[in-house]
């Protein structure tokens, strides 16, 4: 038999005469065999009375009559020492008559039960092992079935996209651990991870439980602050900022404009900030949850403070990209060319005088306004880049409390066997025209390393790609 045949087996204790063990045998498409011995005991209940097919049955001892291993169609003898070595391997009742191609590595059955962390893609039977062993001691396999796309109408507001998280993961911890009936390395990651979360949502009351009206005020007057900042930076860029010139009527027109968007946005901050105390009532109620729902609130409430300079930067970029698309379409007069929309490409085309010449003069419109447009649109870009940051800053927080490793860094610390999952492979006998003897050792992982398989199935909300965003920029696109 040309092709190896790996033979995964328990180390048995050295003080039992007889062990009767069964597993499983699976072919691969480059027609190498694997054999799995996933159950054992010292008589021969483990031996199923009705065979099937891919199974596999084996006797560890001194003495086994032939006809009792005659009677299956795979079975494994073994010998009872150290190494262990192979007296019988039959596989669909032929007998296998060298064992130079054998592998035989000895496992410690205890350590693979329990073992959470072993998900090795290189060596997938070890993996394989661990699942049959699960399955055959009624454990489940753990599946992410957890959704965590959000919908689109969702996207505007951090808070009810953690309320829609959160009601996933509770879902998904109570379904997982129904299933289960036990509390898995995940899970307690996730359980741990929301009692933290409650731990810090109370502190953080306790240090803010004064006076809600003081508060309001002092919110309002850091909003006052803001406004009169922002009217001081429209009347700068009205007049001649860092001695740019700029087109005069154009960016009175301009500014006159946003500063009226922003008298608007004062007065309804003014008349809403009466009712502020309501507000915060709520988040007071609502901050008992955890420190992640009140972490939302306020990103939500820094969307609302900021509303008035998201409608300056949308109007800036789209008043930015009318006049960059406007002027590469205008270039493409000067050389004879126009866009085809039907093809999605660019044509030849002849011009006559006259629309050369109003091509010219709305080319030179363009350019002429285009500083003062830049302007604007650079200004309030940098402010809509720095309240996305925040927002990503104040989401980076939740998820970092959602996924915080403490219930696996205690576990990491205690030395737990569920843990362990770093594989060594160690030989114990290389004799000529023998199977090679290995024995597997589990080692715990690195910490980083069980942070990424124990995460909980938890998204950043409002995540943010920076790439396309810095490209969106310099096009004119709108960030939303």
């Amino acid at each position: 038999m040309s092709s190896t045949v790996r033979i995964l087996i328990p180390i048995f204790p050295l003080d039992s005469k007889e062990i009767f063990f069964k597993g499983y045998v699976i072919t691969s498409t480059d027609n190498n065999v694997t054999i799995y011995i996933t159950k054992y005991a010292n008589s021969d209940i483990v031996w199923s009375e009705k065979q099937r097919e891919n199974e596999i049955y084996g006797f560890c001892g001194a003495y086994l009559p032939t006809k009792v291993s005659n009677q299956f169609s795979n079975f494994l003898d073994i010998e009872q020492n150290t190494t262990q070595k192979i007296n019988k391997l039959q596989l669909n009742r032929k007998q296998v008559t060298t064992t130079a191609n054998c592998i035989l590595m000895l496992y410690d059955y205890n350590s693979i039960k329990d073992s959470q962390a072993i998900t090795d893609s290189k060596n997938s039977y070890f993996t394989k092992l661990v699942n049959l062993i699960q399955e055959q001691n009624g454990d489940s396999v753990d599946k992410d079935d957890s959704n965590t796309r959000n919908q689109q109408w969702l996207a505007s507001s951090m808070f009810l996209q953690h309320v829609c998280n959160y009601w996933r993961l509770i879902n998904w911890l109570i379904n997982t651990l129904r299933r289960d009936k036990k509390v898995a390395v995940k899970q307690g990651n996730l359980i741990l991870a929301i009692a933290v979360d409650i731990i810090l949502g109370y502190i953080a009351l306790q240090w803010l439980s004064q006076d809600k009206r003081d508060i309001s005020i002092g919110l309002m007057g850091v909003l006052e602050k803001l406004i009169n900042s922002l009217y001081s930076l429209l009347k700068w860029l009205m007049g001649a900022p860092v001695g740019l010139k700029l087109n005069n009527a154009f960016n009175k027109m301009l500014g006159k404009y946003f500063s009226y968007h922003v008298q608007l946005w004062w007065l309804f901050l003014d008349v809403s900030g009466e009712k502020l105390y309501i507000i915060l009532d709520i988040y007071h109620y609502i901050g008992y949850l955890g420190f992640t729902f009140q972490t939302a609130i306020v990103s939500d409430l820094i969307c609302i403070a900021t509303f008035h300079s998201y409608c300056i930067y949308v109007y800036a970029a789209r008043l930015f990209n009318i006049q960059i698309s406007g002027l590469i379409a205008l270039l493409r007069l000067f050389v004879g060319r126009k866009y085809n929309p039907l093809r999605g490409g660019i044509d030849s085309c002849e011009y006559t005088n006259q629309e050369l010449f109003v091509g010219t003069v709305a080319f030179t419109m363009l350019l002429l306004l285009l500083p003062t447009t830049t302007l604007y649109y650079i200004v309030f870009t940098m402010f809509r880049v720095l309240s996305l940051f925040v927002q990503h800053l104040l989401a980076k927080i939740i998820y970092l409390i959602q996924t915080s490793p403490m219930y696996v860094v205690s576990l990491w610390v205690t030395n737990s066997p569920k843990v362990i999952g770093k594989i060594l492979i160690e030989v114990i006998n290389q004799e000529e025209n023998a199977a090679l003897v290995l024995r597997i050792q589990l080692l715990k992982k690195s910490i980083p390393e069980l942070l990424k398989i124990f995460k909980p199935p938890v998204d950043i909300l409002n995540k943010v790609e920076w790439g396309n965003l810095f490209s969106n920029v310099l096009v004119g696109k709108q960030i939303v």
